[in-house]
């Protein structure tokens, strides 16, 4: 499938063009040949997905190499291309950006004046801003600091529009195909428990990050990419605990609330003292019996791609456990990954590292185990977007201008059996 960003759509164009009028010509020349040779070879790079900065940069350097100079100095490269590096800077000085780039009256309502206000109105252009592919980029850094984002851990759902969305449901593990004789009818079946989950779309801030009008000016470092990381720790931070513990009320349903809701019967921490031969209970520690158990209470049929979900203390209590003769238990090593590198691992499953679940306490639900393809996330690539405040009285006064970013999440677990459920937990004892 080929992918060609906005950006490298005009680029392409014109070289179609110009290949059009070569190609027009009675008879071309040999430089024309030559120019007709490259143009071609430039359409096929930007259509494998090569950027229009790196095909300018090649191009400029092999005709500098041409012309016997030496290579131009280039600037420092950044995961946002020229184009909307640029327009970031733009956008932070106040300039006017494209209405490409603005969102739409419907999200910012959504967002900032609640899912039942009509008040809300567009702000003018410059006070809002959508940067190309700002929505991949956050939650590609977000992953990075809680693992409930990774695609690997869960079942991401994008709609571009916000509102409320219905997913089917079903479970048929209890009807199986039948041999029969032949001119045998068959006989009709219901899909047992069949049904639905509704996911919403609700809305996150970063809060405002007030960055002073000399440091814009002055600085030559590239101002978006950095706003960008810090709206992605924060919406990670928040974002993320919502979808781990949130409430369901008005709120994402979180993965630990959703599974204690679907009826699962948990998996009460013995802790790990027949592991250490020391004093240690279920209500402050996890040992490998527990573990055993929880994997033995998730039905065969979803432990296919199931992964562990703790956090990181949870972890390497795990990792460091030794046995009654001081050695370490094989079982909480670390493997490779081919794929994402070097990734943590318990009885051949992945453990996604996510700070927002429970630490082992008592009556804390500590560590779950299932499978992440029924656990929904719902995410609104149209809602994501920042705001600029140039003119907030606190602001002013201090010389600063402040930066929000937004975005609209929801989440719920799929369980449509409470006799095979998709997730299961270990709680340590009260």
């Amino acid at each position: 499938m080929i992918s060609i960003s906005h950006n490298a759509i005009e680029e392409l164009t014109r070289s179609i063009e110009e290949l059009e009028t070569l190609t027009s010509k009675p008879a071309m020349t040999s430089k024309d040949e030559k120019r007709h040779a490259f143009l071609l070879s430039k359409v096929s790079l930007l259509k494998s997905g090569i950027s229009v900065s790196e095909l300018r940069r090649y191009e400029s350097d092999r005709l500098l190499a041409q012309a016997g100079l030496a290579r131009a100095p280039h600037g420092a490269r950044t995961k946002l291309d020229a184009e909307t590096a640029q327009e970031w800077r733009s956008f932070m000085l106040g300039e006017p950006v494209r209405p490409t780039r603005i969102p739409s009256d419907v999200e910012v309502r959504a967002n900032e004046a609640g899912t039942q206000s009509i008040t809300a109105t567009q702000g003018p252009a410059g006070g809002y801003f959508v940067p190309f592919g700002i929505h991949d980029r956050a939650f590609e850094s977000m992953k990075q600091y809680d693992q409930v984002f990774d695609d690997q851990f869960c079942n991401p759902v994008e709609i571009q529009s916000g509102a409320s969305t219905t997913f089917p449901s079903w479970d048929d593990v209890s009807n199986s195909s039948v041999q029969i004789g032949e001119t045998v009818q068959s006989s009709e079946l219901d899909i047992a428990n069949f049904g639905n989950i509704t996911l919403n779309a609700y809305s996150f801030r970063s809060k405002i990050v007030a960055v002073s009008l000399e440091l814009l000016q002055d600085s030559q470092f590239d101002w978006g990419l950095i706003l960008e990381r810090v709206f992605a720790m924060r919406h990670a931070r928040g974002v993320g605990q919502a979808l781990i513990s949130g409430s369901g009320s008005n709120a994402p349903t979180g993965l630990v609330t959703a599974i204690v809701a679907s009826g699962a019967s948990p998996t009460v921490a013995a802790g790990s003292a027949t592991n250490t031969g020391g004093g240690e209970t279920g209500s402050t520690s996890i040992g490998t019996q527990d573990i055993n158990n929880l994997y033995k209470s998730l039905d065969p049929m979803y432990r296919k791609g199931a992964a562990y979900y703790m956090n990181d203390a949870t972890l390497e209590y795990l990792q460091g456990l030794l046995d009654k003769m001081g050695r370490p238990i094989v079982s909480f090593r670390k493997g490779l990954d081919d794929i994402d590198g070097d990734c943590p691992y318990i009885l051949g499953k992945k453990v996604a590292i996510c700070p927002s679940m429970p630490t082992m306490a008592s009556g804390h639900n500590s560590v779950v185990f299932g499978n992440p393809f029924y656990f929904c996330q719902r995410r609104v690539p149209s809602s994501t977007y920042v705001r600029r405040f140039s003119q907030n009285p606190t602001l002013v006064l201090n010389g600063l201008i402040g930066f929000e970013s937004w975005m609209r999440v929801d989440s719920n677990l799929v369980a449509p059996n409470v006799n095979y459920l998709p997730y299961q937990f270990i709680q340590n004892h009260s």
